[in-house]
């Protein structure tokens, strides 16, 4: 096998940061406290632990990391060199641009993210997750930027890294990639330095792909700075991603998607009245609806249009609270829920089956 060459410097990529199993229940009910919309939208006739899931695990797939929109994240640094810990908060602030988050650098105890030097590869716990790593351990970490490094390299790496702190995957993971892999390459190449992979890591870290049903995601996006750099030596034919330093342009709408700027008002829908127009106007949009029952039955809730749509229950009193989802049970590719409610307030929420669609639709409730 010939060497994979790369013009002018090795790759460096990013390891996977992942909670240990005995986190994963503390991490998802932080998750849920921080942005109700966390909470899990689960799949049919499943429940939540104690009815049904019982694996951490479990509950961590479902439940999503994204923070408060509008939220500032403070950061800290645990240790390094002060010129190196400026430059960094510099290329931080560039998702700012396009997503309602801000990041205050500083020297708070109690920091959200937590940033060290002292290991020599570069990661980041993704969103959340870093609330359940304790206080005095980094939530990211960057092995090999010194002084000296130029700021190209600067660019690729920190805004990579921050990108997973508020809550990006990594783009080569994306449910909808269609890299080419020669996994055989692939592991030759990341066995030697200076990542010294196993097969097992770099299968976690390049192949593994995130379930469609429970991530946000948008089309495969081989600019995005969430991608390593992929030489043609890596793939089958002719494919290859050279080293992107800059958020791409889906970069930038996937960021304003996931925290914008002025959050949509939740509409109340009025139980038995028409159904309301309504549009998913934004890739990745979700869309909360409140009702409210006053007499415990049996409850309708559906969706008409030609658009396909997801529809979650969560409540009574309790957005954060699911009870049931569904997909494609009403007309066409509509959604419909059937339940037997008692009396409170109920959100629905609603997105599009694929994170790469909008489109107009209607919603309503109805007593059966």
């Amino acid at each position: 096998m010939t060497e994979p060459i790369f013009t002018g410097c090795t790759p460096k990529a990013c390891l996977d940061r992942t909670l240990p199993t005995s986190s994963l229940l503390a991490a998802s009910r932080a998750a849920i406290a921080e942005n109700a919309d966390n909470a899990p939208v689960l799949p049919r006739n499943r429940s939540l632990p104690g009815a049904g899931i019982d694996s951490p695990v479990a509950l961590a797939a479902l439940t999503g990391k994204l923070w408060q929109p509008g939220r500032t994240l403070r950061v800290c640094f645990l240790d390094g060199d002060a010129a190196v810990q400026g430059r960094i908060a510099t290329f931080a602030q560039e998702w700012s641009r396009y997503a309602n988050l801000q990041f205050l650098f500083g020297n708070d105890p109690d920091a959200e993210i937590r940033i060290s030097f002292a290991q020599a590869g570069s990661w980041s716990y993704i969103g959340t997750d870093a609330l359940a790593v304790t206080k005095d351990q980094p939530t990211m970490n960057f092995g090999w930027l010194t002084s000296a490094t130029p700021d190209e390299e600067y660019a690729r790496v920190v805004i990579h890294e921050f990108g997973h702190a508020i809550g990006c995957i990594h783009e080569h993971q994306n449910p909808a990639t269609n890299v080419p892999w020669n996994k055989e390459a692939v592991y030759a190449y990341y066995a030697g330095p200076p990542n010294n992979w196993s097969r097992q890591q770099t299968d976690v870290n390049l192949f593994t792909r995130y379930s469609a049903t429970l991530t946000q995601f948008s089309r495969f996006d081989r600019d995005s700075i969430m991608l390593y750099p992929i030489p043609n030596e890596f793939t089958k034919g002719d494919f290859a991603v050279g080293w992107n330093r800059a958020l791409s342009p889906q970069d930038q709408q996937f960021a304003a998607t996931l925290y914008p700027q002025q959050g949509k008002l939740e509409n109340e829908l009025t139980v038995d009245a028409p159904a309301i127009n309504a549009a998913i106007g934004a890739f990745g949009e979700l869309d909360k609806y409140l009702f409210r029952v006053e007499r415990a039955g049996c409850y309708r809730m559906e969706t008409n249009g030609s658009l396909d749509l997801v529809l979650g229950l969560f409540g009574p009193n309790d957005e954060t609270k699911g009870i049931t989802e569904d997909d494609d049970s009403g007309n066409r590719l509509n959604a419909r829920i059937v339940a037997e409610l008692l009396p409170g307030l109920y959100t629905l929420k609603v997105r599009h089956y694929n994170g790469r669609r909008t489109g107009e639709y209607q919603i309503g409730v109805y007593q059966s």
